[in-house]
């Protein structure tokens, strides 16, 4: 019996990392799997990945620090499409006025 885990607990953020498949990220931060699966999203989106062979693979770590800019990108989006939205009925409505004036 073989104990794998290294015997160093002081080990730098660069030492091995088990890699996930696109199947497993889209099920980690339910997402599509389309996102990790089709190259032009992932370019789109800036996922970071790796091309081992000719599998895709993801560190999981760099995926939750990737999803939580998604995360803030989309939040700030959201924003300010209710912003364009809050402002808009209110030019509508001045206009609406005007013509029945």
């Amino acid at each position: 019996m073989t104990n794998q885990t290294p015997r160093n607990s002081h080990t730098n953020s660069n030492s091995f990392e088990t890699m996930i498949s696109s199947e497993q990220a889209a099920i980690a931060f339910n997402l599509p799997f389309y996102f990790f699966r089709n190259p032009y999203k992932r370019k789109k989106l800036q996922i970071p990945h790796y091309y081992i062979n000719k599998l895709v693979r993801y560190r999981l770590n760099e995926l939750r620090v990737w999803h939580a800019q998604l995360g803030e990108l989309l939040a700030a989006q959201a924003k300010e499409a209710q912003d364009q939205l809050s402002s808009e009925p209110s030019r509508h409505s001045q206009g609406g006025e005007a013509a029945h004036a």
